[in-house]
């Protein structure tokens, strides 16, 4: 039911983001256009979160070792010693879980609560409380959706004799999280580097409407003066002022894609081009303005 919720809700964004761009072609330039292109960006970027997801649902599995449990959730993996489990407890409606994280029909992924448990971390499947199966420790209880609750229990109780037998005791490594290349990456955890590309995008896109929407009332033949790289002044036909933001995104792309490449050995150096970037896109929005000012 998860998947098939993901699918249907990225597929209807793809195909709205389609309509929106196939509108905005028909237009000239102009505000309007411009706010269909942006929308059909965020229902791209919307898709994209929901494919993600989607691809993250069908990857999810729950394996039982001498080890201990082993979450995967796409390119996460959450595991949890044998010998820090300290029950197995099915599911109740009464216990009233309560997830804050993806919350569909049929998948549900984040934080939350349930019961006497302030800490549980969801990665299931279930359709009715009933379905869910709580793999608790000393601090976090796993809610999870095996095919087989009985057998996946059991399993678990073998393996934890066997441990037991062996006179292992209580691992002193709580449960930890592996992830992939991607995923590990260190811009999912950096706020500052974070806030500087929100910064930088959110500057480019308003200069892209800036334009957009003063374009219409332009002359055929405009001075561009161009303050970031001197005082250069020469007429040319409207058209050529789309190259300011068009540059601008160039610069955009290029520092963003070197930032990520610096970021995991230099984090001072994407800060730096990160700082930069955020100037760039206010020196050009400063040149767009002058531009249609002067025009």
């Amino acid at each position: 039911m998860g998947t098939a919720v993901g699918v249907i809700a990225s597929g209807a964004a793809l195909a709205l983001a389609l309509l929106l761009v196939v509108r905005g072609l028909s237009w000239p330039t102009s505000l309007p256009a411009f706010i269909a292109y942006a929308g059909a960006g965020v229902m791209v970027a919307v898709a994209a979160a929901f494919a993600f997801w989607t691809w993250a649902c069908i990857t999810m599995r729950y394996i039982v070792g001498p080890a201990g449990v082993t979450i995967r959730w796409g390119p996460v993996r959450h595991q949890i010693p044998i010998t820090r489990i300290e029950a197995i407890t099915a599911g109740r409606r009464e216990q009233m879980p309560r997830n804050n994280g993806i919350g569909w029909m049929g998948y549900h992924v984040g934080k939350g609560c349930a019961g006497t448990w302030d800490r549980v971390l969801f990665f299931s499947t279930h359709r009715t409380p009933e379905e869910i199966v709580y793999v608790s420790t000393a601090d976090t209880a796993y809610a999870i959706s095996p095919r087989d609750p009985a057998r996946f229990a059991t399993e678990i109780q073998r393996f934890y004799q066997a441990a037991a037998a062996q006179g292992a005791g209580v691992s002193r490594e709580g449960p930890s999280v592996g992830r992939d290349f991607v995923a590990s990456h260190p811009i999912w955890t950096d706020r500052t580097a974070q806030l500087l590309v929100l910064l930088g995008v959110v500057i480019n896109v308003a200069l892209w409407g800036y334009i957009f929407g003063n374009y219409p009332h332009l002359n055929n033949q405009i001075t561009i003066q161009f303050p970031p790289i001197g005082s250069i002044t020469t007429l040319h036909s409207r058209d050529a002022i789309l190259k300011i933001p068009a540059t601008a995104t160039a610069i955009l792309g290029v520092n963003l894609f070197a930032s990520l490449l610096f970021q995991p050995r230099e984090r001072a150096v994407t800060y730096l081009l990160l700082t930069g970037t955020v100037f760039l896109q206010l020196a050009f929005f400063i040149a767009a303005v002058v531009s249609i000012l002067n025009s």
